[in-house]
């Protein structure tokens, strides 16, 4: 069963519900650390934080201002966790010297900010987060910018958290999509 987030921040949630510090606290340094498994291109380690039945999402956004809007099911990515382990394997791959041919991959950076924690089921939490993303391609002076809010169902594991769910949602219109945007 895939778990979709309402466009609104998670619209059954009472946002006024606190969470203690030290949760919060928590989720903060797992997505810290998130991202800085995904810059570094830590996949194997990034892989161990998804849940079982972790599931992400990239809804296509279209350009409501002129009258275009996203039709039902149109997403740049709804992955599940196997799907995820095989874009992975893409990405790696894509990143590796070909033929003698020295070719980097792209340097990301992900800066998450503006983390609302909420209380969801037993040992689960619905945690909106701000994104923003640079990405350097190689032979290219400028960087690439994407924001987004991210919608996530991280689930209480042991001494830390795992990812159950990730929703995208970006806030360019018509954005040149790729498979290192949303890990």
């Amino acid at each position: 069963m895939t778990i979709h987030c309402a466009p609104a921040a998670f619209p059954n949630s009472d946002l006024s519900l606190a969470v203690s510090a030290g949760v919060y606290h928590d989720i903060q340094h797992f997505l810290f650390r998130e991202a800085l498994l995904l810059d570094h291109r830590r996949f194997g380690e990034w892989t161990c934080l998804l849940a079982n039945d972790a599931t992400f999402r990239m809804p296509a956004r279209f350009a409501r201002e002129i009258g275009i809007e996203s039709p039902a099911g149109v997403d740049y990515f709804d992955d599940d966790r196997r799907a995820i382990v095989a874009r992975l394997k893409q990405l790696q791959e894509a990143g590796e010297p070909n033929a003698g041919r020295q070719q980097s991959a792209p340097q990301t950076r992900r800066f998450i900010a503006n983390v609302i924690v909420c209380p969801c089921d037993r040992d689960e939490y619905n945690v909106l987060s701000y994104l923003l993303l640079t990405i350097v391609r190689s032979g290219e002076a400028q960087s690439t910018v994407f924001s987004a809010e991210r919608y996530d169902r991280l689930r209480r594991s042991s001494r830390s958290f795992k990812i159950v769910h990730r929703e995208i949602v970006i806030d360019q219109r018509n954005a040149n999509v790729d498979i290192g945007m949303y890990l």
